[in-house]
């Protein structure tokens, strides 16, 4: 391949070190949901937000003097608020050393840091005992966010930290560290001449950093941009890094890192490492940077571990869509990092590297680049001594043909992102990549699941798309989730969200969701006290409209198995829902707030209601239904909460209902609210031995949760047309209409209901209760 001047680099690579054989098995990362993806993360004023400003505490914007009490003082009263509290830096320059803003906090709601000015920090290292200026400690869900700047003033004191110069150098503080920390929102502001790390995250989960500017001269010692250890889930997007070293360095113990928009340089690019310094380190795993552009950096995209390093395990990383311009070493993996003459070099290194795809690079200083897609051992290349500048030609590069598993345009495998169908390595990373690319494409995208068994913790795959135009789905594997609960800090595994357009699809019969539910539903009597930890849906839609789903498969979720939540225009088909009849709240489509939803020719059977249709749902067609076992198809359950909106245009048709506890049912709480549910249809449908055939009620307390059952139900039911219901039932009870004593249920029709009991000499009274108050009660051509 030819090589033009100064061009760039678009490659991914996924590498895969291994530093000995037969090393244990570590456990594997689950990748969790951005905290904050899709969310107003600005930091707009909240309705009674209190704003502790710190200038109300005494502090000077003058530059002068040490505003450290002041600071203090407006941290302790954010942090013990029981409103929605504010931090605020005003406009100014503020001077201060060290200070901790250090938590757990009072109130549960999000804390927002807000730095419109500038703080300065005091040049007297002997004041940094703990080797930080602003540490964020132990708080959980914060944003510090502004557009002001953090000036670490670092240029007094890089001399003690450039151990090139200085045989007593000292690791000089850095500038934010965040420490013990969850759902941390970094954004807007500017990181200016860090005496050490600019940004030090560390044993931290949640994390995300988004349009922050980082500023050092090039020539700054250990000035390292956004430095992460012992971290899982952080996110680093659209932020610009200039320093004198790494722009971005991930060391041990760092799991399911993203990295993506960054433009880096100068420094010495992105690194994975150091690794393998000290004993017992932490994996490293899950490491994805893509779509970012350095330039005039040292190196490129680099892995470097310690030669005689004790055992440990880097794994999964994915580097793709990286543009390098006049980067002196593009791609490197230097498995001697700080190798001396007196050091000892490593023996054995297995090195496994799945080359994707390498187009052009543009070299530096008579760099070589050399990747073979075989694993290899490597062994130092030995490069003629020849002066080079900038301007000498960059060495030619052997055109080689594209692997054999490159796509189509327009199709993105996750396989071709490190997907691995072993049913063991976890994929998220994998998964989210391709989606972003398949979103941001173009024309028509697919994003492919191709057959194997793919383990996958929670995602979320969210919109809009370009264009607005989402991706189709095409699923012919197998996806199975985390058995843990404790993997899912949030109530989804899979989510769709704020998408146009989407069309999920299985091939030949292989597409199955398994959620592994079974170790969950031993939990889920908690319920009852509601005290749970999140029982995830399987498979989610949140603001979705014009989405179709067909042919797949859902299997043993740990709570529902398909919601649909705020959406319009859905169709689905061809589903087959599937877990235990004893499994807890496994309801199989649950509908709420959602327009124009249309469900046919599928068959659940569950541990709970087939299809239940909740608050603000309308004009939702059922249609050519197999369910059971399970609990039936429901309306409802309605009124738990205030200010539900209203069902309506309800028609369930051409189901048949076996086995199941209830057939077709209406259920809303005592004591609700008012709302309303009419013009309910239900209508040619097969009983097959249910025990309650068609049920009313007003009453609805499962496991006595209610807080009372005398208040009367203020749900208004009205227009239920039921009609041609025809099959057995194995109880005493064909119909229970127990409606509202507080406001009646009002044109309520039963016709041509035709069902026999199946059990031998139950009596006859008893097969038709109907109690509460009632406008208009027709029981037409009946036998039951």
């Amino acid at each position: 391949m030819e090589t033009t001047g100064k061009s760039c680099c678009v490659l991914i690579l996924c590498f895969a070190l291994v530093y000995c054989e037969g090393f244990p098995s570590r456990v594997r990362p689950v990748a969790g949901p951005d905290p904050f993806k899709c969310k107003a993360i600005v930091g707009a004023p909240r309705s009674g937000e209190e704003v502790y400003n710190v200038m109300q505490f005494g502090a000077k914007p003058d530059g002068k003097g040490d505003n450290f009490q002041a600071f203090v003082a407006a941290w302790k009263a954010t942090c013990s608020s029981r409103e929605p509290a504010r931090f605020r830096i005003p406009q100014g320059t503020f001077k201060v050393g060290p200070v901790p803003f250090a938590g757990p906090c009072q109130n549960q709601a999000t804390i927002i840091f807000e730095i419109i000015g500038t703080v300065k920090a005091s040049t007297d290292p002997s004041e940094y005992t703990n080797g930080e200026w602003f540490l964020f400690e132990s708080v959980n869900n914060i944003k510090i966010i502004g557009s002001g700047t953090f000036d670490g003033q670092g240029a007094s004191v890089w001399k003690y930290n450039d151990c090139h110069t200085n045989s007593d150098c000292a690791q000089m503080p850095c500038s934010i560290k965040v420490n013990r920390a969850s759902n941390v929102l970094l954004h807007g502001f500017t990181s200016l001449n860090a005496m050490g790390f600019h940004i030090f995250i560390t044993n931290s989960v949640n994390i995300r950093a988004r349009k922050l500017k980082v500023i050092a001269p090039r020539d700054s010692p250990n000035t390292d941009g956004i430095h992460i250890s012992r971290c899982t889930k952080v996110r680093i997007a659209k932020t610009t890094i200039s320093t004198g070293d790494d722009c971005i360095s991930i060391v041990q113990g760092s799991v399911d890192i993203g990295v993506t928009k960054v433009t880096c340089g100068p420094g010495h690019g992105i690194s994975v490492g150091s690794l393998g310094k000290y004993q017992n380190e932490e994996d490293v795993r899950g490491i994805l940077v893509t779509n970012s552009i350095l330039s005039n950096t040292d190196n490129g995209i680099r892995i470097k571990t310690w030669p005689d390093s004790p055992p440990s395990a880097a794994t999964g990383m994915v580097f793709r869509n990286i543009t390098m311009n006049n980067v002196r070493n593009p791609i490197l993996i230097d498995q001697e990092y700080n190798c001396g003459e007196t050091c000892k070099k490593p023996e054995i290194f297995a090195l496994s590297i799945t080359l994707v795809a390498v187009y052009t690079c543009s070299l530096r200083n008579g760099a070589v680049f050399a990747i073979t897609t075989d694993s290899v051992a490597l062994a130092p290349e030995t490069v003629a001594d020849s002066p080079a500048s900038d301007h000498d030609p960059s060495p030619d590069i052997a055109e080689s043909p594209l692997p054999d598993f490159v796509s189509p345009i327009g199709l993105f495998d996750v396989t071709n992102y490190g997907a691995v169908s072993d049913g063991q390595k976890e994929s998220s990373l994998a998964f989210l990549a391709a989606w972003e690319d398949a979103c941001s494409h173009e024309g028509n995208s697919t994003f492919f699941i191709p057959d194997g068994t793919f383990f996958l913790g929670p995602v979320s795959f969210s919109g809009p798309c370009l264009n607005n135009q989402s991706p189709k789905v095409v699923i012919k594997g197998t996806l199975k989730a985390p058995s843990r609960l404790e993997d899912f800090p949030s109530p989804n595994w899979i989510l769709f969200k704020r998408l146009n357009g989407i069309s999920i699809t299985g091939l030949d019969g292989k597409a199955n969701l398994d959620a592994q539910g079974a170790e969950s539903w031993s939990k889920a009597a908690c319920r009852k006290v509601m005290k749970c930890h999140n029982f995830p849906t399987s498979l989610n839609f949140i603001n979705v409209s014009h989405g179709t789903v067909s042919n797949i498969s859902l299997l043993n979720s740990k709570a529902f198995h398909f919601g649909i939540h705020s959406s319009d225009n859905i169709h689905i088909s061809g589903m087959n829902i599937t877990a235990p009849g004893y499994s807890p709240n496994t309801d199989g489509i649950h509908v709420s707030l959602s327009t124009n939803i249309n469900v046919t020719s599928s068959t659940i059977g569950v541990g709970d209601d087939c299809v239940s249709i909740g608050p603000g749902s309308s004009n939702i067609s059922l249609s050519y239904i197999n369910c059971g076992p399970g609990h039936g198809i429901s309306v409802g359950s309605l009124g738990k909460k205030a200010n539900e909106k209203d069902v309506t245009g309800i028609h369930v048709s051409n189901c048949t209902i076996s086995g199941t506890q209830n057939g077709i049912r209406v259920k809303t709480w005592p004591g609700a609210p008012p709302s309303k549910a009419y013009n309910l249809t239900f209508e040619n449908i097969t009983m097959v031995n249910v025990s309650n055939p068609i049920i009313i009620d007003q009453q609805y307390c499962p496991s006595h949760t209610c807080k009372s059952t005398e208040d009367p139900s203020l749900v208004k039911l009205s227009n239920i047309h039921i009609k041609n219901i025809t099959g057995t039932y194995n109880t005493k009870s064909a119909v229970t209409l127990l409606c509202s004593t507080g406001i009646p249920c009002e044109n309520v029709l039963l016709a041509d209901i035709n069902l026999t009991n199946t059990v031998p000499e139950c009596p006859r009274t008893g097969r038709f209760s109907a109690k509460g108050m009632f406008h208009g009660l027709e029981v037409l051509n009946s036998q039951f």
